[in-house]
């Protein structure tokens, strides 16, 4: 039985000088060397490129296994009509062998997007270890919805949660993970732009952090974050 992980999670700003970023993207992932990489704000436009750049970072980082899930034609939410499709979801990148399935969330009438769940079942020698990619709504409320929601769907085994929460109150977090059996961490800035955290990972009380990390690179808005877990 595989006895760690190391996981790192990042909201790579879509499109926004990417492919100025792109590369410090990829030293820094390539320096943390993770088993898995949750990423959000992926996006497929072939405006710029005809792949999604979670397969553009993959083509030099050689992970073996990797998904991208559409959640949203940025476009058409925008309602802009005769232009070509732009997606935006999310993506996982991983050593692991994996199945992978998509949970979808309750649209709230005033939100544009669609939120869903990235659910990627990773196979560790004998064991499945449940990883769910998320990025919920940026409105506050809709945020500690979906959070919410998404908790309420969880099932045996009980699943690591990384990715970009959008709640900024340590109180909030604090709570859910409390009430959930989850631990996390909140002592770090992930978002210097509004001085708080957006980015969270959520581990069941069974597992335990080894190694904590808001990493200091600037390669996005958002800041990486990286843990190694025992398992």
């Amino acid at each position: 039985m595989a006895s760690k992980i190391k996981i790192m999670t990042l909201n790579i700003h879509n499109y926004h000088d990417f492919e100025e970023r792109k590369t410090r993207i990829i030293k820094l992932i390539k320096r943390y060397n993770p088993d898995i990489v949750a990423l959000q704000e992926i996006r497929k436009n072939k405006k710029f490129h005809q792949e999604d750049q979670a397969k553009q970072l993959n083509q030099e980082l050689k992970f073996k296994y990797h998904k991208f899930l559409q959640v949203n034609n940025i476009n058409k939410a925008k309602g802009l009509i005769n232009v070509p499709p732009c997606y935006e979801g999310l993506a996982i990148l991983s050593k692991f062998p994996f199945s992978n399935e998509e949970i979808l969330l309750k649209k709230h009438k005033e939100d544009k997007f669609v939120r869903k769940i990235l659910v990627a079942n990773i196979q560790i020698e004998n064991q499945i270890i449940p990883i769910w990619v998320v990025h919920f709504s940026n409105n506050d409320l809709f945020a500690s919805l979906h959070a919410k929601e998404a908790l309420n769907h969880i099932k045996k085994p009980q699943p690591i949660i990384l990715g970009d929460f959008n709640i900024k109150y340590p109180s909030e977090i604090k709570k859910l993970a409390e009430e959930n059996n989850y631990s996390t961490n909140l002592n770090y800035v992930s978002f210097p732009e509004d001085n708080c955290n957006y980015d969270y990972i959520f581990i069941p009380k069974k597992f335990t952090f080894l190694t904590f990390e808001c990493l200091p690179e600037i390669v996005s808005d958002h800041k990486a974050l990286f843990a190694e877990i025992k398992l």
